[in-house]
């Protein structure tokens, strides 16, 4: 594909990408991301990806020419694909449209809410973007990969205190007599102190 170019690639595309969305793989908007520095590229994949969208609004089917209707977790996926794809472009009012949908589509899905915690941070929101992960973290609190991204996204909010009672949980759960500084975390301690320092410096510049 990546040497590909005009209708070469659009036809590769879509049989790239049909049997990956029908079978729901989340990562294969990451697998073209190279193109995104290409505009005649950026712009055949926005044009597939809309076209299914409105076959699938229309008939749900990725295509007119389609006799069978697709999963209705098919357009969940397009338009969480959508939405990072207009993310990528840097269209944070479109990509925050369709991962909106795909939310109100599927509210259970914990991928939408980081996803848009990653649109507002793009756009320079650290507070929605926490909020938003916590949201997703409370969808699954056995997860300590969300656990620990939620902390993080707190901590680049600048709230250290929430951060750190995030963090702690599980080791509090274990029952432990320790705390995640204790485990020496080396992310959280680092992020800890740029959380710390910045809230000291805004502080400061408000006397």
């Amino acid at each position: 594909m990546r040497y590909l170019h005009g209708d070469d690639f659009s036809e590769f595309l879509r049989s790239y990408i049909r049997p990956l969305l029908i079978k729901g793989v989340p990562s294969v908007i990451q697998e073209i991301k190279e193109f995104y520095n290409q505009p005649t590229k950026v712009a055949q994949i926005e044009k597939q990806l809309l076209a299914y969208l409105e076959s699938m609004d229309k008939e749900m089917t990725l295509s007119p020419e389609d006799d069978e209707e697709q999963d209705p977790t098919v357009y969940l996926w397009l338009n969480y694909f959508l939405a990072q794809h207009f993310k990528f472009k840097g269209d944070v009012k479109s990509a925050l449209k369709y991962v909106d949908a795909a939310i109100a589509h599927t509210p259970t899905l914990l991928e939408l809410y980081t996803l848009k915690g990653k649109i507002f941070s793009m756009a320079g929101d650290r507070k929605q973007c926490s909020a938003l992960h916590e949201e997703a973290r409370n969808l699954d609190t056995a997860d300590r990969a969300i656990n620990a991204i939620s902390a993080m996204q707190m901590l680049k909010a600048g709230d250290f205190e929430a951060g750190l009672k995030t963090m702690n949980i599980f080791v509090s759960d274990c029952g432990y007599d320790v705390n995640v500084h204790d485990n020496q975390t080396v992310w959280f301690e680092l992020q800890s102190g740029n959380s710390l320092y910045n809230n000291q410096r805004y502080r400061e510049a408000l006397k």
